[in-house]
């Protein structure tokens, strides 16, 4: 099985330099909302965003949201065209697109649902890319992923009759897609914490953390990080025996694997760990969740980060969008979504 072998794997970046650890997340302004997820901005220039399923709008940051539109299942992703047209994902694999008001448009029904939507994107007025990390609803994919081999992943051309045509399979946990300057669609894995073309050509690789959705701004990219990458994980790959009994003995919700919250449990492996000094968590703590944006430039180098560390809460970023002049950024841990200021330029590195 080829992900036990460390010369498979990429060397991971350190956190230093446009990586080192910072408080930009947990000092940024916030919202709170329920259960978010995915965001976008729409077409007259309002942000979206996901919470359940209902997605939510803002006219402009502060303002209480209204209800955009209301589904029947939680969403899972979000994407707007330039003319207006929004994708929405949604938990179970559905998908439908809607009219910049809200109202669900005819077509777009795929001849089978994915397993799931975990990320879309315009490709055209009338053809959508769509990114299927390959888990179910009910498989808990931050536990299950960092340790399958299995390339189950695709991405998947969708026009509004209806009609597919694959355009990526056996990827390992896809879990977004954007378009580079080139016209190239680049997709990032999970696990392999790297950002690959779907020709096979690898973008960029070795990112310190398990990698979520990217997302252009205006100096290069912004990748939503659900965890960085925890080096135990990455030294277990090479014990054979332990992973085995892991897996055979004990649920996966409770394996040696990346968390969405900071919560402590005497249910969760080695959390004491996490615990110095008269029982404050130290932000260099070792710690299964943590909060992280990696911002590039178009070569998809590091230029800049925003963390939350070991004693934050702002965990588990979902998704990141550039609203204005702003990096808007989702915590699933706080239940937030987080105004971070401008990007980073790349002068001020």
């Amino acid at each position: 099985m080829a992900w036990f072998s460390p010369k498979h794997a990429s060397p991971s970046m350190p956190l230093e330099g446009a990586l080192g650890p910072n408080d930009r997340l947990e000092e940024a302004s916030a919202m709170a909302i329920v259960a978010p997820d995915a965001l976008c901005v729409g077409g007259d220039g309002a942000l979206l965003a996901s919470s359940g399923a209902s997605v939510l709008r803002f006219a402009h940051w502060g303002d209480d949201p209204k209800v955009w539109a209301r589904f029947d299942a939680p969403v899972t992703a979000l994407c707007a065209s330039p003319g207006g047209r929004v994708a929405v994902g949604m938990r179970g694999g559905d998908l439908v697109v809607c009219a910049a008001s809200g109202e669900p448009l005819s077509g777009w029904a795929p001849p089978s649902r994915p397993r799931a939507v975990v990320d879309a994107l315009f490709l055209s007025e009338d053809e959508l890319a769509v990114v299927d990390h390959g888990y179910g609803p009910d498989e808990p994919i931050l536990s299950l992923a960092p340790w399958d081999a299995t390339p189950r992943g695709q991405v998947v051309a969708l026009s509004r009759s209806g009609a597919t045509r694959v355009l990526a399979a056996s990827l390992h946990c896809p879990m977004g897609a954007v378009v580079a300057p080139n016209g190239a669609l680049v997709v990032s894995e999970f696990e392999r914490s790297r950002l690959i073309e779907i020709s096979g050509r690898v973008a960029q690789a070795g990112f310190p953390a398990y990698l979520g959705r990217p997302r252009r701004i205006a100096n290069g990219y912004a990748l939503a990080c659900p965890s960085r990458r925890d080096p135990l994980i990455d030294f277990l790959k090479t014990e054979r025996e332990f992973v085995a009994r892991m897996k055979a003995t004990i649920d996966p919700r409770h394996w040696i694997a990346p968390r969405m919250t900071p919560e402590f449990s005497h249910d969760f492996p080695i959390e004491l760990g996490a615990t110095r000094l008269f029982g404050d968590v130290k932000p260099w703590a070792p710690s299964f969740s943590y909060g992280l944006v990696i911002e590039t430039d178009v070569d998809m180098a590091p230029v800049g980060s925003a963390h939350s560390r070991a004693n934050g809460f702002r965990h588990a970023i979902s998704d990141v969008a550039q609203w204005g002049a702003d990096l808007i950024a989702v915590s699933r841990a706080s239940g937030e979504i987080l105004r971070l200021g401008p990007a980073v330029s790349i002068d001020e590195r």
